[in-house]
């Protein structure tokens, strides 16, 4: 694998960057979201352990991660930073155009601009430009749409989990337990309070949807999103061994010591820009 590859979706399809304002946006039904254009945000890498990651994921972890994470992810105090571009609270999904019986599903639509993971400062120009995330309102119909999809594009029946679901995790509304609780998790997968975890054994395969790779976890290992739970928004990821050791974390840099309870100051979440989306325009292709 080259490490000039930058697939960019961190640690299985997630897609982009999502902004969080201390004001709450219309809701649909039972859920809200939360954003507005303008905010930006820094995700920092505060932890990496190349001897466990070494353990978990073999020799080129670095390169695994960066597959999953984009280019530079693997340094230690490597940032990257996310400006919303639009939120659009009232957008629909109609499914007839991807070939799916579900009909037509309420969704929340984010665009981004987004800077690459770097040790150095910020250039004025991003690295990538209008980068899209689709957020469902129902997570009944994220449960659906999932299954259908995976069952009509590969034949493989699935639940959800951050490797097949991870596009639409990049922000949550509120209220985000519940909406977590919700979810119908693949094996292994579970959510915790305003958590998602997965317990990866030996044996368990770290899966790229998009070119169908996949990478073997050599050593049992738990990986944790954590989301804040006043505005839905994505503010850490880590990976434990099998010691509960920390050996790889990133999350959300609040400029000035700002807290994540109070939101002083505008947040906005970074993740990778493959996602589910991608992922089915490049199905299609191949289909035709």
């Amino acid at each position: 694998m080259k490490k000039g590859t930058i697939l960019f979706s961190f640690l299985v399809m997630f897609s982009l960057a999502i902004a969080i304002t201390p004001s709450a946006i219309p809701q649909v039904g039972t859920y809200t979201f939360h954003g507005a254009a303008g905010n930006q945000k820094i995700l920092k890498v505060t932890t990496v352990n190349n001897t466990a990651l070494t353990t978990v994921f073999g020799a080129n972890w670095d390169d695994i991660l960066q597959e999953f994470l984009g280019l530079g992810c693997h340094q230690e105090g490597a940032r990257a930073k996310s400006v919303v571009v639009s939120v659009n609270t009232s957008a629909k999904l109609d499914t007839s155009t991807l070939f799916l019986p579900l009909g037509i599903l309420d969704v929340a639509i984010y665009v981004t601009n987004n800077w690459n993971w770097t040790t150095e400062s910020f250039s004025n120009t991003p690295d990538r430009f209008n980068e899209t995330v689709t957020s469902f309102y129902d997570p009944t119909e994220l449960n659906a749409f999932i299954q259908t999809f995976y069952a009509t594009w590969y034949f493989l029946l699935v639940n959800v989990s951050m490797q097949t679901a991870g596009a639409n995790f990049a922000q949550l509304p509120t209220d985000v337990t519940q909406y977590l609780g919700a979810i119908v998790w693949e094996d292994k997968w579970e959510n915790i309070g305003n958590t998602v975890v997965h317990h990866a054994v030996v044996g368990d395969f770290l899966v790229n949807y998009l070119t169908l790779a996949a990478y073997p976890y050599l050593a049992n290992c738990t990986e944790t999103w954590t989301y804040d739970t006043t505005y839905g928004s994505w503010i850490e990821y880590s990976i434990m061994d099998d010691d509960s050791n920390v050996i790889y974390k990133f999350s959300i840099e609040l400029p000035g010591g700002a807290g994540i309870a109070g939101f002083e100051l505008p947040i906005i979440i970074g993740v990778s820009s493959i996602g589910i989306i991608s992922l089915i325009f490049v199905v299609m292709k191949k289909k035709r």
